[in-house]
C-alpha cells in the first residue's frame, strides 16, 4: 500500500485542534487512535511504515500536525507527548475553516519564526520559482530525497555493470554473494564460479560449512535491452538437476520475461530466485557492494526524558 492513500498531515491539523477543544489532556497515542477512527483508515493504513522502518506514517504526519499547532500557539505542550488547547486555540476553533495548509498558521507571528528557524525560503536554481508545498512532513521530505537519490545511484550502478568486464562482473557477484553471507572467501569463490566465457558465471556454492546444503548459481551479464526468457529458465532447471542442487538463484543484468518467471514458479522440484538489473543494484546498495558513503546526515530530536527528569 503506498502512503499517498493516507491524509497528509496538513489534513491533520483542523480535527486535531477540533478535537483538543474539549478542554481536556490529550496523549499522542490517543490522537492517533482517535484520527484513525475519525478517517476510517484501516488496519493496514494505520500499520504502514516508513522507508526507514522505525515508525508508521500516522505516527509521523499526526505528531508533526500536532507541533504546527504548538508552535502557530494553538495547542500548549503539557508533558511528554501531551498537550492540550491553548485559550488562542479555543479562539481559532470558531472560526477556522474545515480544510486548511500550513500556510493558514502564518497569520500566527510565533508559527512564522519556527517556519524561518526550521529552514530558509528555498528557491528552484533552474527557474527561480518557489517550490511548491508538498504536504509532506520534514521527515517524509529528507526520506523522499533518500529515495530519489538512491534511484539515480542505481542506474548509475548498473549502466556501470553492463560495460565492465567479465571479470570484473565475476568479481562483483562474488563480493555480492560473499557479503550476503555465502561461501568462505573470494579465493574459495572464485575456484567455484569462475569460467567467465558467456558473459556470466555459474556454479555450485555451499549453504553451510560441510557442504550439505547447495545452491547452484547463475549470473549473466547481458545488454539492459535483452530479456532472459522460459528457454533460459528451462536449461537452469536442467543445470541444478545435474548439479543435485534444490536450490537456485538466476542474477542477470536484464530483464526476465513474464513466462520466465512464471515457468521458474511452476518448478516443483526446486525452489528458484530471480535476481533481475533492478535488484540487483539494490542487494549491491544495501550491502555496500561497489558502493561507499558519500557523507552522512544526524538527524536529533529533542530528548523529553531528560527535560522530564530535571527538578525545578
Amino acid at each position: 500500500m503506498a502512503a499517498v492513500n493516507l491524509p497528509k498531515f496538513h489534513e491533520f491539523l483542523v480535527p486535531i485542534l477540533r478535537y483538543a477543544s474539549d478542554g481536556k489532556e490529550h496523549g499522542l497515542s490517543e490522537t492517533i487512535e482517535e484520527m484513525s477512527r475519525l478517517f476510517n483508515l484501516s488496519k493496514e493504513q494505520r500499520n504502514l511504515l516508513m522507508p526507514n522502518g522505525k515508525r508508521t506514517y500516522i505516527y509521523v504526519r499526526v505528531s508533526w500536525a500536532i507541533t504546527y499547532l504548538v508552535q502557530a500557539g494553538l495547542l500548549i505542550r503539557t508533558g511528554r507527548s501531551k498537550y492540550m488547547i491553548s485559550d488562542k486555540g479555543k479562539e481559532e476553533v470558531k472560526i477556522i475553516p474545515e480544510k486548511i495548509t500550513p500556510k493558514y498558521l502564518e497569520k500566527f507571528e510565533s508559527f512564522v519564526r519556527f517556519k524561518k528557524l526550521r529552514h530558509k525560503e528555498k528557491e528552484n536554481n533552474a527557474s527561480g520559482k518557489k517550490l511548491k508545498e508538498t504536504g509532506l512532513t520534514p521527515d517524509e521530505e529528507i526520506e523522499r530525497i533518500l529515495e530519489d537519490h538512491n534511484e539515480l545511484l542505481a542506474q548509475e550502478v548498473l549502466n556501470t555493470l553492463v560495460k565492465i568486464q567479465p571479470s570484473d562482473f565475476e568479481r562483483v557477484i562474488i563480493d555480492l554473494v560473499l557479503a550476503l553471507g555465502y561461501g568462505r572467501n573470494f579465493e574459495e569463490m572464485a575456484k567455484v564460479l569462475g569460467k567467465p566465457g558467456d558473459q556470466g558465471i555459474d556454479g555450485v556454492i555451499s549453504q553451510d560449512k560441510l557442504g550439505f546444503d547447495k545452491i547452484y548459481l547463475q549470473a549473466k551479464r547481458w545488454g539492459l535491452e535483452q530479456t532472459v526468457g522460459a528457454r533460459e529458465i528451462r536449461e537452469f532447471i536442467g543445470a541444478l538437476t545435474t548439479n543435485h542442487a534444490k536450490k537456485g538463484i538466476f542474477i542477470t543484468t536484464a530483464r526476465f520475461t513474464r513466462e520466465a518467471v512464471e515457468t521458474a514458479q511452476r518448478d516443483p522440484d526446486h525452489i528458484i530466485i530471480l535476481i533481475d538489473g533492478n535488484n540487483l543494484v539494490k542487494m549491491m546498495i544495501e550491502n555496500n557492494v561497489g558502493i561507499r558513503e558519500s557523507r552522512q546526515y544526524t538527524l536529533k530530536e529533542i530528548d523529553k526524558n531528560y527535560f522530564e527528569s530535571l527538578n525545578g
